[in-house]
């Protein structure tokens, strides 16, 4: 998948040559039951229990900011150096939103609200950043129905790491209060959740916390399949009795959460110790090498390891080099974190050029080949969204720059690697075909004195090359890498397209980690979908162009669709020109591949009259280019590519018209209320879902046809 436009969003501060160092964020949501329940429970304003209720909590978000610390510190190498950052995410609701807005400055939180809608009459605690989605019932003097508030709930969650729930558990026969529908969402993410269970019998409230080895597969697929009561939620949980009791489990919490990576960092771990083994193999040159160095220098050089020890390596690198293993996500994630930019060699650099020269031949086009000419021009990056009037784009782009430039970066350097090296392996099949016919006919310079086992030499020395690259390529995984970073780039992008209506991409709310194995560890499920989720968390809530600590998502509707029809025709005019180019290579190297074949049958024709010696590179050299020809179209997938850009650029014009008609609709409307206000609201976020939806699909095809296009054997 080439490079598509550029997203947008300010520069941080680090060198974009680095690994992307992730500021220290955790976030917690706090939620629970309104005043009016809390007072039918026996928590009233300046109650004993609501005392006791105020003192758990304060000692929960205690325990936790000093959990998440720890883990902070213990990760320090991987993380920015700036100090860590703790935030409490509630709503502006009486009740428990507002105790633990009261108590997030003294426990060492900033306070950011996130409400449903505009709350006139309630006592607010100086914010970092406040948000109001805007919703209105549908009709007027209505409450928000529970969906509402349910969207509101799950939107929260996502900008959050751990949920501090305060539940009475009084529920029907299944459960029907935003609090438990908000734990049985956090649940099925696998996101840890402190519940505080209030007791009509008790001052004090229990604490539980669920356990990681419950939320397995299956038990998350009945938990969304069917209906939830009282009972199916709190078999998720265990309760803590115990001080220590909660400091272990949310040390355990806190690990899995900010350092997936440890397990990578453990040397005696059986994939650590291959990996150096592996690393630490030498060559057979380099242990010949050692050996004269050691016998000259009387044992004074230190003793190589012994034949039967390198034997053994060389053994185990070759079954390596020709079937690596799958690298566990820990070890992926901790090689991104930690890697240094990769950038193409000058050796590099001009195979790419000598690719695009020929390819501008072969398929005759001479902008390419003036483009493989001239020097390569500096990479777009990633710019930043100014609009000449600020209403235009109404919030302050997302810190993206450095972590989109670095795997755009890393994307572009690998996918280079891969897609030239697919060239010079086809290519270089091609030629080896071509010596052995030249050798056989004894073509100049075989004919001269001393050279006669030039082209011998020269099919060797092809063949080599084709196995060795074959080996490194696949060992190196470059094609792997190449995914990856693509992977990441491309959910950047769609989140900085939704971003301002709270539009999230699939891959920033999916579960991060499963219970696997016998013994049921939490094991890291994505190392990318991790990286992203903490990007968003680091990043937080939308902030206002015109004012930092407010903002409303219905305010800023024209802007948002005219900011939309502009997204939308810089992707259809990307996609377009994509189905363009990939179309017309195919059809121009069709054509080559097909006048090779051609000749072969005429050369092949007149030689049953004409018996011609060099007749041979009609008849064996044409159809092996022709071949390689055929191998790197259908490798590279170059019809499917074309025709599903083709496809995602009739979609995208689909959209663009329903965007313009939105628009004269909106603008025939007049004057709105809060209600027509919202009401559009809910119509962009579906056309900027459906953007969303429509790039997303795109990039899963993609990635399902070139999943298993990895560098191999010419067939």
């Amino acid at each position: 998948m080439p490079s598509q436009p550029s997203a947008a969003g300010s520069v941080s501060g680090q060198s974009e040559t680095q690994s992307p160092q992730l500021n220290p964020v955790f976030s917690i949501l706090v939620a629970g039951h309104r005043q009016q329940r809390l007072t039918r429970n026996g928590f009233g304003p300046c109650s004993d229990k609501q005392q006791c209720l105020t003192q758990c909590l304060q000692g929960l978000l205690g325990q936790v900011h000093q959990a998440a610390e720890q883990a902070f510190m213990q990760g320090a190498a991987l993380y920015s150096k700036r100090p860590p950052v703790f935030r409490l995410l509630t709503g502006e609701a009486s009740g428990v939103d507002q105790l633990a807005a009261s108590l997030a400055s003294s426990c060492g939180y900033q306070l950011s609200y996130i409400s449903a809608q505009e709350q006139t009459q309630v006592d607010r605690f100086p914010a970092e950043r406040r948000l109001v989605i805007g919703m209105h019932a549908p009709a007027a003097d209505q409450p928000l129905s529970q969906d509402d508030h349910s969207l509101r709930d799950e939107l929260a969650l996502s900008f959050a790491d751990l949920l501090v729930a305060v539940w009475d558990t009084r529920e029907p026969l299944i459960v029907t209060s935003g609090t438990a529908r908000m734990i049985r969402t956090a649940l099925l993410r696998r996101k840890p959740v402190l519940l505080l269970r209030l007791l009509a019998d008790q001052d004090t409230p229990q604490v539980l916390l669920n356990r990681p080895s419950a939320l397995t597969d299956a038990r998350l697929l009945e938990l969304e399949a069917l209906s939830s009561d009282t009972e199916s939620l709190l078999a998720y949980f265990s309760l803590i009795e115990q001080e220590t009791q909660l400091t272990v489990a949310l040390q355990e919490w806190t690990s899995l959460l900010l350092l997936p990576f440890m397990p990578a960092l453990n040397t005696q771990t059986a994939e650590s110790q291959r990996l150096t083994r592996i690393a630490q193999q030498p060559s057979l040159l380099s242990f010949l090498y050692r050996w004269l160095l050691f016998l000259v220098l009387a044992g004074r050089a230190p003793r190589p390891p012994g034949l039967g020890s390198w034997l053994s390596g060389a053994g185990e690198w070759f079954r390596v080099m020709l079937d690596p293993p799958e690298r566990s996500q820990a070890s992926r994630l901790l090689e991104i974190l930690s890697h240094k930019q990769d950038v193409l060699s000058r050796r590099e650099r001009i195979i790419a050029r000598l690719h695009l020269f020929c390819s501008a031949i072969a398929k005759l086009n001479p902008a390419d080949l003036r483009a493989a000419l001239r020097p390569p021009g500096a990479p777009r990056g990633y710019h930043q969204v100014m609009p000449v009037r600020s209403e235009q784009h109404p919030i302050h782009e997302p810190e993206l720059a450095q972590v989109f430039n670095w795997a755009e970066a890393q994307a572009s350097c690998f996918g280079r690697r891969h897609r030239d090296g697919i060239w010079m392996i086809y290519y270089a099949a091609a030629f080896a075909v071509f010596c052995a016919v030249a050798g056989a006919l004894s073509l100049w310079p075989a004919n001269v004195s001393g050279l006669i086992m030039i082209w011998a030499v020269s099919e060797f020395l092809l063949l080599r090359f084709i196995v060795g690259y074959v080996l490194q390529a696949r060992f190196r995984d470059w094609h792997g890498h190449w995914m990856s970073y693509r992977y990441l780039a491309e959910q950047l992008r769609y989140l900085r397209i939704g971003y301002p209506l709270l539009v999230l991409p699939q891959a920033f709310v999916r579960p991060l980690w499963s219970p696997q194995g016998s013994r049921r560890e939490p094991r890291l499920l994505s190392a990318e979908n991790w990286l992203l989720q903490r990007v968003l968390i680091a990043t937080g809530l939308p902030e206002s162009r015109q004012d930092a600590q407010y903002y409303s998502l219905a305010e800023h509707n024209q802007e948002m669709a005219g900011y939309l029809q502009q997204v939308i025709d810089e992707h259809r005019q990307y996609f377009r020109r994509s189905h363009h180019n990939l179309h017309r290579d195919h059809v121009y190297l069709h054509r080559l591949a097909f006048a090779l074949f051609f000749i072969t049958f005429l050369a092949v024709t007149l030689h049953f009259f004409v018996k011609i010696s060099w007749i041979l590179i009609f008849t064996a050299f044409f159809p092996a280019w022709g071949a390689a020809i055929h191998g790197l179209l259908n490798h590279n997938e170059v019809v499917r590519m074309s025709s599903l850009a083709g496809q995602v650029s009739g979609q995208l014009s689909v959209l663009d018209d329903a965007c313009t008609d939105y628009q004269h609709i909106t603008a025939a409307r007049g004057e709105t209320s809060e209600a027509q206000r919202w009401r559009q609201t809910q119509e962009l976020r579906q056309l900027f879902a459906t953007l969303t939806r429509i790039l997303s699909d795109e990039n899963q095809h993609w990635r399902s046809l070139n999943r298993h296009n990895q560098t191999d054997l010419p067939a």
